[in-house]
């Protein structure tokens, strides 16, 4: 609860009217206190259930007795009414406001004090010799957003990348290159691309070939028994680190990273430590012939592993496979000791989508049987797919939205649509940076608007769309609120900067709101820090991105009433507007932030 918050005032002047017998502690009223179904009953509500037994009286009794102690006129309440068993509590507007309107007109960031706790959250983990396609961003999106809300939360957030650049998936697609190619001169500008289709290339041909030995064809059989074999060739030459077959390895892994590095600048989104899944195959198999050797794991059927009896349909969790070699399981808990050891982590937070929680859920169990204490602070965020309007995508398959085309499309169609208008009025420069502005806002909130227990569909063009709940409706709310402030400074009608500084100043101007529809904004706007507290606390976004739309239709029907215009008000009315307009520019972009969105200076 921000102390500065309505919630927390309407609990401080409630409190002292309450029986003592109640024996309610501030916070727990504060708890207790809910919106009316109907805004017209007021503006909090305070249920009466709860005192009953102690008061030994009818919660209706109890709720007329409490509204009776709330009668002073020079109070924080400018009604108080009993409605059966609840107290119905109606804020005086101009002391509200004043309470609420200049810590946020001022900019002041809703950010809690330090924790003290480290958290580490893993997040992107794309696969090198892969293509970055539009699937790979709810995992992007996700994983910044609770980075940053955390943050705002106070902890000591370090934000991870897991990169699969060892594996199968690299014997394929060097297969590819190596054997199947006449030119392997790659393309100069999408060289990671490229790779990845060679590697969609290659498992296709894998498959076709697979079918037709299915089907009785010797000579297709021939062909995917040569291709096996080969591909295990160059698996065991990258896992025993041959220099000749490595020197291909790094330099096409190089091509990866460039391409990601891009990618995620052009995001917005940063990390402090990037693993690679090859700094922790050997010590992985290391580590596991050390918790056998201490008898925490077991040998099964020639293959090393634990016993999680918790996981009922699939307890044994293999860890070295018969031949010696490692999995992702033995990798994983490498990874988990060296993020304990190299920071200190003392909560550990992985994004990868719903399909891999039964290998958390032993993996952390596993850590527990290893004795980290850390184990029990290990979460998986799971997620659910993204789809596009035709069914799922697939790498391999090649039916994906690349990256590269995602942005081209997503610009290109924001220039027809929207900002060609403005070409000739705005520097090139200026729409440029408005468009990927734009297109990553829509990309970001069509990320994380769902659920992460519900698919997102991938639309291009609805996802653009200015007038519904989309990214760029959001941010051109913003835009508008910001051009009312620029308009009313053009005539002279700026803020009074002693309004963020006095509180008899401000209260003197506050007192001049009347209209329903600047109550509501006002409710709003107050919202923001526990929306932020209850979106960290849940590790869901999506709490974020309702709570924006929602702020954002608020807005605007203020903004379009007719008796709540701010340029032709005059006096306190404008100043108590244009702290409300502030309020709202920096309440917006506070709660855009959290989700990697900004908001263009104008759209």
């Amino acid at each position: 609860m921000h102390p500065g918050s309505l919630v927390a005032a309407v609990a401080r002047a409630l409190h002292p009217v309450l029986p003592a017998a109640a024996g309610l502690t501030e916070d727990e009223v504060a708890a207790s206190l809910a919106a009316p179904p109907d805004p017209t009953l007021g503006d909090f509500a305070f249920p009466c259930f709860k005192l009953a037994k102690a008061l030994r009286k009818g919660p209706p009794q109890i709720a007329a007795e409490i509204a009776a102690g709330l009668a002073d006129p020079a109070g924080m309440f400018s009604r108080a009414v009993a409605t059966g068993p609840y107290v119905n509590l109606t804020l005086d507007l101009g002391r509200a406001a004043a309470l609420v309107l200049p810590r946020l007109a001022a900019g002041e960031p809703a950010r809690r004090p330090a924790t003290g706790v480290r958290v580490m959250v893993e997040f992107s983990q794309p696969n090198t010799h892969k293509a970055f396609h539009v699937g790979h961003m709810r995992n992007l999106c996700l994983g910044d957003s609770l980075v940053r809300l955390l943050r705002v939360a106070g902890d000591d957030v370090v934000a991870a990348n897991y990169l699969g650049d060892v594996g199968a998936h690299i014997a394929k697609c060097l297969w590819w290159y190596l054997d199947r190619l006449h030119d392997r001169t790659p393309p100069a500008d999408r060289r990671g691309e490229w790779l990845g289709e060679l590697y969609a290339a290659a498992s296709n041909q894998l498959d076709t070939w697979e079918d037709q030995a299915q089907a009785g064809d010797v000579a297709a059989a021939a062909e995917l028994q040569q291709a096996k074999a080969r591909t295990s060739e160059i698996l065991h030459r990258l896992e025993a680190r041959e220099p000749e077959i490595m020197a291909v390895w790094q330099e096409t892994r190089e091509w990866s990273l460039e391409e990601f590095a891009e990618i995620y600048k052009w995001c917005d989104v940063g990390f402090d430590r990037v693993f690679f899944e090859s700094e922790v195959d050997e010590p992985g198999l290391k580590l596991v012939a050390e918790f056998l050797d201490k008898g925490v794991f077991v040998v099964s059927n020639g293959a090393v592993g634990v016993v999680n009896d918790e996981v009922k349909h699939m307890p044994f969790f293999m860890l070295r496979k018969q031949d010696g070699t490692s999995l992702y399981s033995t990798k994983d808990l490498a990874l988990a000791r060296l993020k304990f050891e190299e920071y200190r982590i003392d909560r550990s937070i992985y994004v990868v989508d719903v399909r891999q929680s039964d290998h958390f859920r032993h993996v952390f169990l596993t850590l527990k049987k290893m004795g980290f204490y850390q184990a029990e602070r290990c979460q998986h965020v799971p997620y659910e797919m993204v789809e596009l309007p035709d069914g799922p995508m697939a790498g391999r398959k090649g039916n994906v939205v690349l990256f590269r085309s995602l942005r081209q499309q997503m610009t290109a169609h924001l220039r027809k649509t929207w900002f060609q208008q403005f070409e000739g009025q705005w520097s090139p420069e200026e729409i440029d940076a408005a468009e990927r502005t734009v297109a990553l806002g829509a990309i970001k909130y069509g990320m994380l608007n769902r659920d992460v227990n519900q698919k997102i569909v991938f639309d291009l063009a609805a996802w653009l769309n200015l007038d519904g709940n989309t990214g760029p409706y959001l941010q051109y709310t913003g835009a508008r609120a910001g051009s009312i402030l620029r308009e009313c400074g053009e005539v002279g009608k700026a803020l009074d900067p002693a309004l963020l500084a006095s509180e008899a100043a401000v209260q003197a101007v506050t007192a001049s709101l009347k209209e329903p529809q600047e109550r509501e904004l006002l409710l709003a706007l107050d919202r923001l820090p526990q929306t932020l507290a209850a979106a960290a606390e849940q590790l869901r976004p999506s709490i974020v991105c309702t709570y924006a739309f929602e702020l954002c239709r608020t807005f605007n029907r203020f903004y379009n009433a007719d008796n709540c215009r701010v340029k032709p008000s005059e006096g306190p009315l404008l100043q108590a507007r244009l702290l409300l307009v502030h309020a709202f520019v920096h309440a917006l972009r506070e709660t855009l932030a959290v989700l990697g969105i900004s908001v263009p200076r104008r759209m």
